[in-house]
């Protein structure tokens, strides 16, 4: 995994990767260029949006290597511009989503590609070559085979939640069937989560925060470092039923440390292996999904810097108990292997955690005034932790193009779980956003 590839199998699959990033600017330029877009009628929708989120609360005390995050009180302050194109021909087809975007925080504009792709289909075969966003699973915010990115600095912050996924670069080709469809992901340039950096605006829990000297290690584009992945899927019964496996590393990066002393992030391998059902059931949707993680450079459970293998498993329920008032429930669990192993190799002083990690969630949405006004509320708690996140939000639909929103993220728990960590972040926001 170091940043020069693996002989000459890397250098093809870094081609391969560069020409994925050419055909994406080729799609783009194909989809503005006025021979074959507007002068033709290419459809063109997207949004504008105002967004901003603050702070509340003390954020006090905070360790120096955060001294932003502790006297920044505004997490998010920009305006969105996105443009979506899309255009077909015959069995080909090609789209893109671009966002322009102004953040007030820095004074900075900048563009992100969200999505940019061309679609091939022909009988059976559906290939789609391209930036493109994932999502595998029955999760409501807990993913088990959902193992594609995403930016957890987005949702912590206060963005809409569509910008908690990230796009993927790859090519992605279902076979469909009568009896079962599959569909096979291969990404040969890897993207990270996005998450809390020391010296950004957001305040995570960092034991090593007088360590300032770091840098982070990804892997290199080469056929070994390809993630692959899998679906085999179906409807039987009314239910939909799935498989997964897949092939590649974590999304959030485990450290060790070097002489200097430096911190290096890196991102271990990953096998996962999981199923999904969704159906109907007594008036309601009832979600089953399970998962087994193998961590491949710690099967052991001895290096205390790298994830443990371990499994993943989902209960959900979701009914409308009245007329516009949904409820909906789910129980997660995380059940880490060799934990004693893991215990005895953690470094003094640093908290251990739970070798079983339970997880409750429950989400209400209540629709007002002919549906345009929602009520929602989505809480976390997990209770062997102590771990608590919660959002609540209204949201109203001014007219059919244009919608405001406003609510907030609060996080408590202690500052080495997964969201209590995030306590100094808690925030209210407001989204305007005008369709067109």
């Amino acid at each position: 995994m170091n940043r020069k590839g693996v002989g000459g199998r890397g250098s093809g699959v870094r081609r391969a990767a560069r020409l994925l990033k050419l055909g994406s600017l080729v799609v783009l330029i194909l989809l503005l260029s006025p021979e074959t877009g507007a002068a033709q009628g290419l459809p063109v929708r997207g949004f504008l949006q105002g967004a901003v989120s603050g702070r509340v609360g003390d954020p006090e005390p905070c360790p120096t290597s955060q001294a932003r995050a502790c006297r920044e009180n505004f997490l998010i302050g920009e305006e969105r511009l996105q443009l979506e194109l899309s255009r077909s021909w015959g069995w080909i087809g090609a789209a893109g989503k671009l966002d322009l975007f102004h953040d007030a925080v820095d004074n900075e504009a900048d563009v992100d590609l969200r999505e940019v792709y061309l679609d091939l289909r022909h009988g059976i075969v559906d290939l789609r070559i391209g930036r493109q966003i994932l999502t595998w699973g029955v999760g409501d915010l807990v993913f088990i085979n959902d193992v594609f990115p995403k930016d957890r600095v987005a949702f912590i912050s206060g963005f809409p939640l569509e910008y908690l996924k990230k796009g993927s670069d790859g090519v992605s080709v279902t076979l469909s069937h009568a009896l079962a469809s599959l569909q096979l992901v291969f990404v040969p340039h890897f993207r990270p989560d996005t998450f809390p950096e020391a010296g950004g605006r957001l305040r995570f829990f960092d034991p090593f925060g007088a360590i300032t000297a770091r840098h982070t290690d990804e892997p290199s584009p080469s056929v070994d470092t390809t993630e692959i992945a899998g679906r085999l899927f179906r409807t039987l019964f009314g239910w939909d039923l799935a498989l997964y496996a897949y092939r590649g590393f974590f999304h959030l990066p485990s450290l060790e440390m070097e002489s200097g002393p430096t911190l290096r992030f890196f991102f271990p391998r990953l096998y996962a292996y999981g199923a999904s059902a969704q159906g109907n059931i007594l008036n309601g949707v009832a979600s089953v999904e399970l998962g087994f993680y193998d961590s491949e450079q710690d099967r052991s459970g001895t290096n205390a810097g790298i994830e443990n293998s371990q499994f993943r498993y989902l209960l959900g329920y979701q009914r409308e108990i009245r007329p516009d008032l949904t409820v909906g429930f789910q129980y997660y669990g995380e059940l880490m292997l060799e934990h004693d192993r893991y215990r005895a190799a953690l470094p003094p002083g640093v908290p251990p955690k739970a070798a079983v990690r339970h997880v409750l969630t429950a989400r209400l949405t209540q629709l007002l005034l002919h549906q345009t006004l929602r009520l929602g509320l989505f809480g976390l708690w997990s209770p062997n932790e102590g771990d608590l996140f919660f959002n609540p939000e209204v949201k109203y639909n001014v007219t059919d193009n244009l919608w405001a929103a406003v609510g907030g993220n609060f996080f408590v728990g202690s500052a080495h779980t997964e969201f209590g960590q995030f306590e100094g972040n808690t925030n209210l926001y407001a989204v305007v956003r005008y369709a067109f």
